[in-house]
């Protein structure tokens, strides 16, 4: 018979990162349509009438009609300015004491767009799991973007993408298939579809919504009004995120020791 030993329980602790204006500080897909002179851009009704997804598709073909290449592409991605801070912070969680953070990103972007975001700036190496929608450039140079996947329970989210339901995959399946615990999970993000996700945690749990952008507006508008459990960190950069972070997390790990040794005090 095989052996089925379940690996030791292992506690950790998961943040997970929207992409477009929370690492980056623009939106991927609109630096790439900026690429287009002005009296090229499709039409918004699009928007209204089919969707985000496939306004880009048509954003995307038009680019490829401008004899813009892959690598034209790939260099205006790779050329986004981080969110003040991001890099550092992303790399010093990464590095963490005893390696104890585990780090995905979430978002309505896409593969290439962030892969070689991550590549340029020594990052790739820093995730757990990126989950977006995929894409590939075709032998012609024409780039293709495939929805995540398709849903329509959650009334916050888009029809390709909803962050709530992969984040409670990820952990659903950490737990399952590693014995892996998140004592603590933080939310990192900025517009309307990371609402979905902030709703999804537990008391304990931080979201760090940013300051002045879609999502801080909703929540300090609205809170009252939500099933909202996790505290709320809000911030403008990186290294203010970085710094209220490491407070919070010496506070649980002085919570954790207390605990630890209120138990042995027991024996």
């Amino acid at each position: 018979m095989a052996n089925c030993k379940i690996p030791p329980r292992v506690s950790r602790r998961l943040v997970a990162f929207d992409f477009d204006c929370t690492v980056v500080d623009d939106n991927t897909d609109t630096v790439v349509r900026d690429l287009l002179p002005a009296d090229h851009l499709p039409s918004e009704t699009i928007i209204h009438n089919e969707g985000w997804q496939e306004y880009m598709a048509e954003v995307f073909r038009r680019v490829h009609q401008q004899c813009c290449s892959p690598q034209t592409i790939r260099d205006k991605i790779r050329c986004i300015p981080e969110v003040p801070g991001f890099v550092r912070l992303l790399k010093r969680l990464h590095q963490a004491t005893e390696n104890k953070y585990d780090l995905i990103i979430i978002s309505d972007s896409n593969t290439i767009f962030i892969q070689e975001w991550l590549d340029a700036h020594g990052l790739a190496n820093c995730f757990e799991s990126i989950f977006t929608n995929p894409a590939h450039f075709d032998d012609d140079g024409l780039l293709h973007v495939r929805p995540y996947h398709h849903q329509t329970e959650c009334k916050l989210s888009a029809a390709n993408l909803c962050k709530g339901k992969i984040l409670e995959h990820f952990v659903a399946k950490r737990n399952l298939r590693d014995n892996t615990h998140y004592e603590r999970i933080i939310y990192v993000g900025d517009g309307h579809n990371d609402l979905c996700p902030v709703l999804k945690l537990r008391q304990g749990d931080i979201a760090c919504p940013r300051q002045n952008f879609a999502l801080e507006k909703k929540i300090t508008s609205q809170r009252e009004k939500m099933d909202l459990r996790a505290d709320v960190i809000k911030w403008k950069s990186g290294f203010e995120l970085l710094r209220q972070l490491a407070e919070r997390d010496a506070a649980l790990d002085a919570d954790d020791a207390d605990a630890t040794l209120a138990d042995a005090t027991k024996h």
